[in-house]
Parts: structure tokens; C-alpha cells; sequence
């Protein structure tokens, strides 16, 4: 039942099925029933289900005292007779205490091992989600009876669809920075192509947002295990504040993460015993941090954290200033490589887009990745250690379904394809209605196709609005090829005008279409120059091995549309700090955000080892030199197996 070899798609590079070490099953054996039947692919019953076997076959599972079972039958999708039956007869001989999960619920789809994994995963979670989604509901009873959950497409969900499908909030956390963005960022800006980069103490989450609409995957993977449930597209690397920097004496290099100093005992600079340099000791170390943070409630220990670093510094010969820059140059490559994967994967080149950083360590690194990137201008909205709480307050109540619908061009009919995605509609409607309370809500429908070539291994998703969905067939055929001509040309480089065209699925989704959340502009500068007022301090930071003055900022007092801010210098807010680099300046929009842009029409980049001089330095970097080049290589192989994917299909 174990097929992921057959998909051909095995993680890791092009000889990565040499050392490919399959999935453990969800399930193990021994607790795994099979049923004796069988139904077509078309929905006929070939077999009919023997019933007397079945409950026969039960008695060592119910010794097990199971908490859920889950049902998963080969062609159930097409024909759920079978599904109906066993489903009762668990619920006789189990009772209602344990939870009876089938596949036909939770993805009424075709290709059996991911509907097998995916229900299992929902059965799995779901005794547990329900249960704390139960008191949740009760705790907050007495202040309100509409409870909204994040889910991990980006919408919002009823609890009690939450508890029923927690498969669909597996990868919620996330979701909603780049949700944030998308509400708060895309609709208030004349930018239209947005990467988000969120960095917290433990790792930073990667996104794409094309347009106004992140970019969404059909399926998750939490903990190595993949369902076919749709989450957007992050890419999450071991990349934050509190990521360890450890030096390897064998190999003579400078290493960043995973591992990561946590809130306790947290970095050195917290001074809470912590002994390890970390990400936030060499920002701190080089000057790139205040004091305090928190408005000044939190004091920070700068000693601890130049103690912390220089114990690497001396172990690899270099200054303590070369080694916190090398920290901080090995996680910037490390988030570079996630976002231009992420992006190429999709064929994107991040060059097109503007970045926006948030998070509470985010706007420190924002400038130096959007620098890698080329992606201008970086943007730092206001509060970007709160953005992904502004992104769940933004969102919108949605519910999508979806079902199997095989059919190749040629045998597509307008009437029966219409058909069908009424009969989505109307169910989805239903649902989304009564988790929002009222008959009279504004709802917005969108209709998706996956479709593929006639023989291609994999499908990509195909938007349609109402107006797409006409009488003529011939109208809506050309439609689809049309847009899937995009799509295809967008993700691989090519299309196939000619190749008869295969529809696999449909899929409807119901959003709750009332209005955005107005965001208010903030008051327009009578000049581009900021008050002195505003200045909280001048000091000293280290760029490049230079030390050049700062000028440090009070964002709450710089917020006018127009200011703009030379670098170098450090904007303070209660929440996060954002640094501006030499030969950079960061200009306010009328939302209040930074625009972090290079001073010249166009960025001058360093030529490398143009002299002696510089060799010389680059040779004494030596233990800086091979952690950089194998996270360049590493993000270089990775671009490279996406391109080929890309070309293979």
C-alpha cells in the first residue's frame, strides 16, 4: 500500500533513490483490517461486501481499544456503498465514543495511497483537536458563539469543521504572516508580486505571493509525512534569532542551526545562563541591536553576547566582528536559498517581486537578503512582530470541495460539467453558510480544473469564474486550454498547443465576500527629512568589516508618508528593529511601511578578489569560506533538481 516510489518524486537530489529510505507506514500492520470487496473504477460493484467476514475480522482490533479508525477504500470515490455499510457496521461494534473516519469525507479523490494517508492523518488528530475545539467553545461561551480557525490554505474555518477536518489546520501557524501580507500589504501598495520572509527565535518561513493570491500547494508535509490537503506554499528553514553557531575543528567551518538556543536559557544576549553564540548575540555584537528591547522593559546583556561569540572567534583564529559577520552571512545564504526555491520552483525569478520581511528578527536581515535576492524594495510593514496576527484578523471564512471527474477533451460536455460543479456548489454553499450564521451572506465562488496533458504524470490547477461557465462547450473548452496554456508556460517554459487535454478534478470554493478591512494612511511629511526628535541614539556598527556610524530611529516617530531614512541606521519599534545598510534608504509609504531600496539607480556589486588584498582577507575567512560555499551549492543543487523536475514533466 506504500507507494511512494511509484510517483517517481522522491525527495532530495537526482541519485536521492539510492539512499531513499521508504515512509513507515501510518498504520501498522497489525492494525490494519481489510474488507472483501471490490468496486470499479467507474463505480460499478464488482464484489460485494462481505459483511459477516467483516465483523468477524474486527474482534483483535477492538481489543486494541482504538480511539479513531479510519476507512479507505480503492475506488470508494466513485462508489460509496461499500463505505456506507462499513461505516455502520464500525459504528455498531465500536460505538460512538471512537471516531469513525472515511476517506470519502475527507477527499472524495482518486489516487488511493494519498487518500489513505490523508484520512489516517485526519483520523489520527482528530479525537484531540475535537476535544480541545469542544472546551474551546465552551471556555469562550460567555463572551461569544463564533469561533473562527486559521486553516493552512490561508481561510478560515468554523470549530466545528475545524474538529472534524483537523487535517486542514495541520500547517495553520504559518499561514497566516504570509495571509497577513497578502490582506494588509498587496491591497494597500502599488506592488503586485510579493516574497514574504518571516523569521522568528527558531526558523524563518518562506512564501510566494503572485498577485494578490499566495501560492497554494494541493498537499502538506508536517514531520515527513505528506496528506493531500491544500496549505500555501512556505518553505521553512533553520534560520531565526535564536539559531546556535556551532565551529567543527575537523572540517575547520563555521556552521548555523538547527539547533537553537530557545526562550530558556535563549540567547546570551537575554542573560539567562545562555553560553552560545547565536544569531541575536552577533547582531547585537556588531551593533545592529539597542540595548533594550520592548520599549526599554527588556534590557539586553551585550557583554554576554560579545563573550558568546568570541569563544568562536578564538577557536577559528579570526576577530570577533569577522566571526558574528560570518554568523549572519550563513543564515542570510540560508534564507536566500529557501526563497529562490520556493520561487524557481514555480518558475519565478525573484527579481520580480518586492520582499517583505516581518517577524520578530526579520527586519534585521531584511536589507542583506533582499541585497542576495536583487528583489527591491524590501518591505517592512508596521508591527512585524504582530503581521501574522493582522493576517488572521483579515482573512475570510472559506470551504472548498472537490471531486474526481476524469474525462479527456473530446468527451467533455458543457451541461454535465456545469452540472457537476453545482452539485460542489451547492454542498459548499450549505457548510459555509451555516458555520457563518446567516442566509443572507455575501459569498464569492471560484471554480478550479486540475488538468493535465494526455500522459503526464502530474496536474496543475486551472481558475474559472462564472462567467467561464456558458452553455457552449466548445466556448469553455477553448477557455480552459487557453488558461492552462498560461499556467503551463509559466511553470515549465513551454506549452503544447496541439496535445489533447485530460481534466482530472473539479473543485469549488466558497469565500466570504464581505468587505476588506480598511487599513488608515498615515499623515503626509511636509518634508523628506525626519525630526531630530525621532533620533534615539548614534553609535558605532560594523558593515563589512567597517565600522561606521548609525543613527538610530524611533519608528512610532518617523511615520509619516515621505520620510526617508539614509543608511546606515537602526529603526526601533516595541516589536522588532530594522536595519538599514550603507548605500541603502528606507523611505515611508502611505500605509507606513519601510521601503528599503539601494541609493543608486542600480546596485554596483563587488567584484570578487579583484586584489591581493582581498585574497588575502578571503584566505584568513577560511573557517567563514566552507559553510558558505556548501549553502550556496546546497541551494544551487536544489534549483537544479527543481529546473530538471520542471523539464522532465
Amino acid at each position: 500500500m506504500w507507494l511512494t516510489e511509484t510517483r517517481s518524486q522522491i525527495d532530495g537530489g537526482l541519485g536521492a533513490w539510492i539512499n531513499f529510505d521508504p515512509p513507515q507506514p501510518i498504520v501498522p500492520l497489525e492494525r490494519t483490517v481489510e474488507a472483501s470487496e471490490r468496486v470499479s473504477i467507474t463505480g460499478e460493484v464488482v464484489r460485494a461486501l462481505d459483511k459477516d467476514a467483516f465483523r468477524a475480522s474486527l474482534a483483535d482490533l477492538k481489543r486494541q481499544k482504538p480511539e479513531a479508525i479510519s476507512v479507505s477504500l480503492l475506488n470508494s470515490f466513485s462508489n460509496d456503498v461499500h463505505k456506507k455499510a462499513i461505516r455502520d457496521i464500525l459504528i455498531e461494534e465500536f460505538g460512538p465514543e471512537v471516531e469513525i473516519v472515511t476517506s470519502c469525507d475527507v477527499l472524495p479523490e482518486i489516487q488511493e495511497y494519498e487518500r489513505t494517508v490523508t484520512v489516517t492523518a485526519n483520523a489520527i488528530v482528530k479525537p484531540v483537536v475535537k476535544k480541545y475545539m469542544t472546551g474551546l467553545s465552551k471556555l469562550l461561551s460567555d463572551d461569544t458563539d463564533t469561533i473562527r480557525i486559521l486553516k493552512s490554505n490561508g481561510g478560515l474555518t468554523s470549530s466545528d469543521l475545524a474538529g472534524e477536518l483537523p487535517v486542514n489546520i495541520l500547517f495553520s501557524g504559518p499561514a497566516g504572516g504570509t495571509i497577513g501580507v497578502s490582506s494588509v500589504i498587496s491591497h494597500n501598495t502599488p506592488f503586485t508580486n510579493f516574497i514574504t520572509l518571516d523569521m522568528g527565535g527558531t526558523s524563518t518561513d518562506c512564501s510566494i505571493i503572485p498577485g494578490a493570491d499566495p501560492a497554494v500547494r494541493r498537499e502538506t508535509v508536517v514531520g515527513g509525512l505528506t496528506v493531500r490537503a491544500p496549505s500555501i506554499d512556505v518553505r521553512t528553514v533553520a534560520a531565526g534569532g535564536g539559531s546556535i553557531a556551532h565551529y567543527n575543528e575537523l572540517t575547520n567551518s563555521l556552521r548555523v542551526g538547527p539547533e537553537s538556543a530557545g526562550a530558556t536559557p535563549g540567547p546570551a544576549a537575554y542573560g539567562k545562563g545562555g553560553k552560545s553564540a547565536t544569531v541575536t548575540d552577533a547582531n547585537l555584537t556588531l551593533g545592529y541591536l539597542p540595548t533594550s528591547l520592548l520599549g526599554g522593559t527588556f534590557k539586553l546583556d551585550a557583554s554576554a553576547a560579545a563573550d558568546a561569540v568570541d569563544a568562536i572567534a578564538k577557536q577559528m583564529g579570526l576577530s570577533i566582528t569577522d566571526t558574528a559577520e560570518g554568523i549572519l552571512n550563513l543564515a542570510n545564504e540560508s534564507m536566500m536559498g529557501a526563497i529562490r526555491n520556493v520561487s524557481v520552483e514555480q518558475g519565478y525569478d525573484p527579481r520580480d517581486f518586492a520582499l517583505v520581511c516581518f517577524g520578530g528578527a526579520g527586519p534585521l536581515h531584511a536589507n542583506a537578503v533582499g541585497k542576495l535576492l536583487g528583489s527591491w524594495p524590501v518591505i517592512i510593514p508596521p508591527s512585524p512582530g504582530v503581521l501574522c496576527a493582522q493576517g488572521d484578523v483579515g482573512t475570510k471564512m472559506s470551504h472548498e470541495q472537490a471531486c474526481t471527474y476524469i474525462r479527456m477533451f473530446s468527451d467533455v460536455s458543457a451541461s454535465e460539467l456545469k452540472a457537476e460543479f453545482h452539485e460542489l456548489e451547492t454542498s459548499c454553499e450549505k457548510i459555509v453558510r451555516e458555520a457563518l450564521a446567516g442566509a443572507g451572506a455575501r459569498l464569492d465562488v471560484s471554480y478550479q480544473l486540475d488538468m493535465r496533458y494526455k500522459g503526464q504524470a502530474l496536474t496543475l490547477t486551472v481558475a474559472m469564474g462564472r462567467e467561464d461557465l456558458t452553455d457552449d462547450t466548445n466556448a469553455i473548452l477553448e477557455t480552459l486550454r487557453a488558461k492552462f496554456a498560461v499556467v503551463h508556460e509559466q511553470q515549465f517554459s513551454f506549452s503544447l498547443p496541439n496535445i489533447e487535454l485530460e481534466i482530472m478534478r473539479l473543485r469549488v470554493k466558497i469565500t466570504d465576500a464581505s468587505p476588506e478591512i480598511k487599513i488608515k494612511s498615515v499623515p503626509e511629511a511636509e518634508t523628506s527629512s525626519p525630526p531630530d526628535s525621532a533620533i534615539m541614539s548614534r553609535s558605532k556598527i560594523v558593515c563589512d568589516g567597517q565600522a561606521v556610524e548609525a543613527t538610530f530611529w524611533d519608528r512610532e516617530m518617523i511615520t509619516k508618508k515621505g520620510y526617508r531614512i539614509e543608511g546606515p541606521a537602526v529603526i526601533t519599534e516595541m516589536d522588532s528593529n530594522t536595519l538599514i545598510l550603507p548605500g541603502y534608504y528606507g523611505e515611508i509609504d502611505s500605509i507606513g511601511n519601510i521601503l528599503i531600496r539601494p541609493t543608486g539607480a542600480t546596485e554596483h556589486k563587488k567584484e570578487f578578489a579583484a586584489s591581493a588584498e582581498e585574497a588575502r582577507a578571503i584566505v584568513a575567512d577560511k573557517p567563514l569560506i566552507p559553510g558558505l560555499v556548501a549553502s550556496a551549492l546546497a541551494s544551487i543543487r536544489q534549483e537544479m533538481d527543481k529546473m530538471v523536475l520542471r523539464c522532465a514533466m
